[in-house]
Formats: structure tokens, sequence, C-alpha cells
């Protein structure tokens, strides 16, 4: 096995830079963003690329978040836009601040993320109001232009068949709204809409069916060394 280094130093900003400025200047290593559906097999792959790169994931943690609690304990169906609004909220605020720290980590190891800020973006649009959904977009395109984006953003998809019997495997309550909500997510990713709020930056989108059988780790693994390695 190789040893592990080093290769960028942090470059100290001036005491007016903003956080954007900071993270912009810094000479690092390769970020990358796992994102797709919910049940395709984000976090296996997530895990395989950090321990094939040497490096510290990211996570997005939904347990912490208590506005979700709340929408959980009332099975999905409670329509209230105040709650839908604060839940959507809490995941872009927590979201930024996991992305911030992870481009200041990733000075001296390589960041991959189980999440993209896209995931707070489609799940405001399918479920806020109108109104709501105007300040939310309005204050997502402000974070997500403050910050550099991942150098590669995986995005992992599966048939909404697939998806429902990996639910029914883990002992999921399935019903006509869950099938409804897996529908849905899948048509908004299928819209191309990673690709479309990841245009015109230096990020490359790599998708992957991860369909019936999961993807082979491996191919996932020189898939993304190959890109890196054009990136650089």
């Amino acid at each position: 096995m190789t040893q592990k280094t080093v290769l960028w130093d942090i470059i100290i900003p001036s005491v007016e830079s903003t956080l954007q400025e900071f993270l912009v200047l810094q000479k690092r290593h390769p970020v990358i963003a796992v994102t797709g559906p919910a049940w395709v097999g984000k976090s296996t792959i997530t895990k395989e690329l950090a321990n094939y790169l040497w490096a510290t994931i990211f996570t997005e943690i939904p347990e912490n978040n208590p506005f979700l609690k709340i929408i959980r304990e009332t099975a999905w169906k409670v329509n209230d836009v105040m709650l839908w609004t604060h839940n959507q909220n809490y995941f872009l605020a927590t979201d930024v601040a996991e992305i911030t720290k992870a481009f200041i980590q990733a000075k001296n190891t390589p960041i991959v993320f189980d999440f993209a800020l896209t995931q707070p973006f489609i799940f405001a649009d399918m479920q806020l109001s109108w109104n709501a959904l105007q300040a939310f977009n309005h204050m997502y395109a402000l974070q997500f232009h403050s910050l550099p984006n991942p150098d590669i953003v995986i995005e992992v998809g599966a048939d909404n068949e697939t998806i429902m019997k990996r639910l029914q495997a883990r002992g999921k309550h399935i019903d006509e709204f869950v099938q409804k909500m897996v529908e849905k997510l899948n048509a908004y990713y299928a819209s191309g809409i990673v690709e479309e709020n990841y245009s015109g930056d230096d990020t490359k989108v790599i998708y992957f069916d991860n369909g019936v059988q999961f993807q082979d780790p491996n191919q996932i693994k020189q898939k993304v060394i190959q890109t890196l390695g054009q990136l650089i």
C-alpha cells in the first residue's frame, strides 16, 4: 500500500476575505459527492470510494433534523407548509455547513459526500407552496453560488420497481403514498436536474445505473480515477 501524503498547503486569506474567497483559494485534494433518490445504494458507493481514495466521508444525518422527525411520525402525510419549509431550510443550512467544513478539511485529505446540495432543492420543489418555494429558491441560489462545487458528482439511479423491492427487503412500510414518492423522486432525477444544477461549472457529473444488480464498486472506482486524471 502506498503511503498517504498531503499534497497541498493552506493559503491564509486576508482579514477581509469572504468565506467563498477563502475556500476558492485553497489548493486541495479532490472532493466528490454521491447523490440520487433514496434507496439506490448511495451509502455503499460512498464507503467504497472513501476506502479506495483514503478519503474522509461527510454525511447528511436526517436523524438530527427535528422537523423530519415530526414528518416521519405522521407517515409523511401532513401537508403543513411551515413544517415542510422549516424541514428544507434545516437541510439546506446543515448541508451548507457540512460542505464548508469539508472544503476546509480537503487541504489534508480527499473528501466524499453521501449527498449533494441538489437534494434539499428537489424536496423543496416537491413539497413547498409557491410563495415558500420562491423564498427557498432564492436562498438556495445564494448558498449554491457561494460555495465551491465538488470536482465530481456521482448520480446513482435505479428503476422504481428495483427501489420498491429494496424497500420491501428492508421491511419498510409501503403504501400508495410511498409508491408515489418514489416515482416522483425518480422522475425529478430522470429530468436531468443534477446536471442542470452543475452545468456551467467545472464539476463533472457521472451517472451510474444501480438497478436490479448493484453496480460493481470497482467499475465506479475506475471511472472516478479516470475522471480525476482528466480533470488534473
